[in-house]
């Protein structure tokens, strides 16, 4: 059997809201060509509780697939016990279905695959909640094993994530979303795949070839597919303090196709030469209407991080991805458990009357 493996879609993601559409739209059109089985690996959605133009727009794609797929939600698609996340309205119109904390089997021409998912939870609970889980595989099946968080052996600086060695044992093969760069892993027995986003999100190099994985469970073997993005030009520049950023910038954007509006990656060695925010702010604004310009300074990585609450309102995330960061910060000044934070933001955005009351209530006993 031939499965096709993809991940985080991220429908509605702000940055590039028509790339994240399209470019899933690709991969799965070609996967359904290739594949028996369509696996998706978390974060379809962007956010918890997306526009109704962008699960409209995700119903219309699934539609049009006529293989099965299997999905778990992801990080950014986790919601409260209770509250309907995304991906169950994907269930519910039958166009996916979900594997979290179940086996789902498909079967054809006589094999059987069974796919055991763990979907997205904090990433400081993940070890625990796969303990309490305790995935074990299906007998007479080629058995697969998808979540969605961090893992160290290929993101070793995170503070929270799970090794190859916390995986469960026994699976045939191994998938994991979460992390937009594609990787293939073999530790201990155990095989893994990374198929990476279909979207651009972090403009990093190894971001620059996006598409999926297709495993063929007979000869045990990957091939990676990939499709067609926004084009995506790393460029990489030490200043000569004798002219100026724009100047120099402009120079090697001189020659450049902007017929697609692609996106641009600088990673500028100063050399010495002291630039500020306000400069590299105004000289991307001068190019935002011919490609996606970002600068990369000394090896700071200005477009991804924040170090207050003022920059958290820059991002590039919903208002109410804002809220929740910002309520996060604050809960962790003042040594609250984030998933409570996390219950009670979704609490005191959808609940209504006497249940949201009783809720408060509650939690103000426990203190």
């Amino acid at each position: 059997m031939r499965i096709a493996i993809l991940g985080d879609f991220h429908f509605g993601y702000d940055r590039f809201y028509d790339d994240s559409f399209v470019q899933a739209e690709a991969a799965l059109s070609k996967a359904q060509e290739e594949a028996d089985l369509i696996l998706i690996a978390g974060d379809i959605f962007d956010a918890r509780v997306p526009k109704q133009e962008v699960i409209a727009r995700a119903l219309e794609l699934f539609t049009k697939l006529h293989k099965k797929v299997i999905a778990i939600p992801g990080t950014h698609e986790r919601r409260p016990h209770g509250f309907v996340n995304p991906v169950d309205i994907l269930v519910k119109a039958e166009v996916v279905e979900n594997c979290h904390a179940r086996p789902v089997i498909f079967e054809k021409d006589g094999e059987r695959v069974a796919v055991y998912g763990l979907a997205g939870v904090p990433e400081e609970y993940a070890k625990v909640a796969l303990e309490r889980l305790a995935p074990k595989p299906v007998e007479g099946a080629f058995n697969i094993f998808m979540f969605h968080q961090n893992l160290k052996e290929v993101m070793p600086v995170v503070e929270h994530g799970l090794t190859m060695d916390d995986l469960p044992a026994g699976f045939d093969l191994y998938i994991d979303g979460h992390i937009h760069s594609k990787c293939e892993l073999e530790k201990g027995g155990k095989k893994l795949l990374i198929p990476g986003s279909t979207v651009i999100t972090q403009v990093r190099k190894e971001e620059k070839v996006k598409g999926f994985y297709v495993y063929d469970t007979k000869q045990r073997v990957q091939t990676y597919i990939a499709i067609q993005t926004r084009p995506f030009i790393s460029i990489s520049l030490k200043l000569n303090p004798g002219a100026s950023l724009k100047e120099q910038v402009a120079a090697q954007l001189s020659s450049l196709d902007f017929s697609k509006k692609p996106i641009v990656r600088f990673d500028i060695d100063a050399n010495g030469t002291s630039l500020d925010q306000a400069e590299i702010n105004n000289l991307k604004a001068s190019y935002s209407e011919l490609c996606h310009l970002f600068i990369n300074v000394d090896g700071e990585e200005r477009e991804e991080a924040f170090a207050n609450l003022e920059e958290v309102a820059m991002t590039n995330v919903s208002i109410r991805e804002r809220g929740l960061l910002i309520l996060k910060k604050v809960a962790q000044n003042r040594n609250l458990k984030i998933e409570d934070v996390e219950e009670a933001f979704e609490m005191a955005c959808d609940a209504e009357g006497r249940e949201l009351s009783d809720y408060f209530i509650k939690i103000a006993s426990k203190r």
